[in-house]
């Protein structure tokens, strides 16, 4: 991007909370944060100072599925900011003082997020999409396995992850590649691999749960949504498509139906992720408590629609059009697209330029959705998490039957599923 300024790079490993066990849960959380600790060079103020006083910005990231180090600086100061980059992610001596007062502060961010109900309530939903298993588990962790991190469990993370066949370095900006794949070369000495890092056991999605978190405060919080399908997935344009008729801003359908309509709410959004073998689409929102099972009904209704409603040639349309919009103007940002380039080498193994992601968002059709939502909102597959002053019971109060094609008289009850193709009308996307 010669028009820019600025550049944008990301140190990404392939590691997060689903590689750790019961015993470890949060340890990639912890050594994200470590290594800003010190360097054989740099003590944490001067790594802060060093890219500050470029005006830059210097950061970090650990998801369920890759830890990641990033920079934004003036073009100039790429090499400045690689080599910081590869000082902490590669030469961190993790000073053993720290990793004691780290623990606090790593607890009370757990107990920040606790006290937060509209961000616990996720860490919930993902417990109950895939029980039992480390991907649902909360990215930093529990505060007893926090506490019982050791400077040498650090360092075992780190020797068994952090290696050149797991990490990738994505750039975006005022930048020449030949230049930077040069920078790349000179800073990162990190030898190789030894061993081999077994993959991941896949999350079981027929093990979604349903249950309730009791607290007294005034609002109840509700995370609903079903089991998808892995990155890669060719369905994943009609997904996207999906999410945008939901709850894709003020004209979207569940925010006209929920919240202008009704009044239940005060935000509401759709929350979707997906990985390397699993995903999920599924809605947010929150709610007087009185109001919960009436929000949630609609929602599975608005959802159940997509399965056997009519979607209107002129609300695809709108729909599409608005994802090019949102697609065009992230492209603006630096920080945006190495992401997007990022995920697509991490998940994809290659670069899918925005003029084929919109190719492929055009030819979603009315048919497709119909197939993919019939196939996605099962009613025995819906996961929920529920966090207020409600009873544990009420989450089998919800009625499972709004996810499926309404009673017509004199005939039998039909689940979600699509009428054949030939009789369907057609119409022409944590930090330290």
């Amino acid at each position: 991007m010669p028009d820019r300024d600025s550049v944008t790079i990301g140190v990404w490993v392939e590691v997060g909370s689903r590689y750790e066990d019961d015993a470890t849960a949060g340890v990639s959380h912890f050594l994200e944060h470590m290594v800003f600790k010190a360097t054989p060079t740099r003590s944490a103020r001067e790594i802060a100072l060093e890219v500050e006083r470029l005006g830059g910005s210097l950061n970090a990231f650990t998801s369920r599925e890759h830890t990641c180090y990033h920079a934004r600086v003036v073009g100039r100061d790429l090499p400045t900011a690689l080599e910081i980059l590869a000082d902490l992610s590669t030469r961190a001596t993790l000073p053993a003082a720290e990793v004691q007062k780290e623990r606090l502060v790593i607890a009370e961010e757990i107990k920040d997020a606790h006290d937060t109900p509209n961000e616990w309530v996720h860490d919930l939903f993902a417990m109950q999409m895939w029980p039992g298993h480390s991907i649902g588990r909360s990215i930093a962790g529990t505060i007893p396995t926090v506490m019982g991190t050791t400077r040498e469990t650090l360092h075992k993370h780190r020797a068994r992850f952090y290696r050149p066949d797991r990490m990738l370095i994505a750039a975006c900006g005022n930048l020449s590649h030949a230049k930077l794949v040069s920078l790349v070369k000179k800073a990162f000495t990190i030898g190789t691999p030894t061993g081999r890092v077994e993959a991941p056991s896949t999350p079981n999605g027929a093990m979604v749960q349903r249950g309730v978190a009791h607290r007294e405060i005034n609002q109840t919080h509700v995370c609903l949504g079903f089991p998808l399908w892995k990155f890669a997935d060719p369905r994943r344009h009609t997904v996207l498509v999906i999410s945008n008729i939901l709850g894709g801003g003020m004209s979207s359908r569940l925010f006209q139906s929920v919240r202008e309509q009704r009044g239940l709410v005060y935000a509401i959004y759709p929350i979707q992720d997906s990985y390397q073998d699993a995903g999920f689409l599924g809605v947010y929102f929150a709610c007087d408590p009185k109001h919960m099972l009436e929000a949630s009904n609609l929602v599975l209704k608005e959802m159940g629609q997509l399965a056997y409603g009519r979607i209107g040639a002129t609300e695809l349309d709108d729909v599409k059009s608005q994802l090019r919009g949102n697609l065009l103007l992230g492209l603006e940002s630096t920080s945006s697209r190495m992401h997007r380039i990022a995920r697509h080498e991490l998940y994809l193994g290659d670069y899918v330029t925005p003029a084929q992601t919109m190719k492929a968002i055009r030819k979603v059709s009315a048919a497709d959705i119909r197939n993919v939502a019939s196939e996605a909102f099962v009613p025995d597959r819906l996961a929920m998490a529920v966090l207020g002053p409600v009873p544990g019971e009420i989450v089998g109060k919800v009625d499972l039957g709004a996810l499926q094609r309404p009673v017509r008289s004199g005939r039998k009850r039909l689940t979600a599923r699509p009428k054949p193709a030939s009789s369907q009308r057609k119409s022409p996307s944590r930090r330290a």
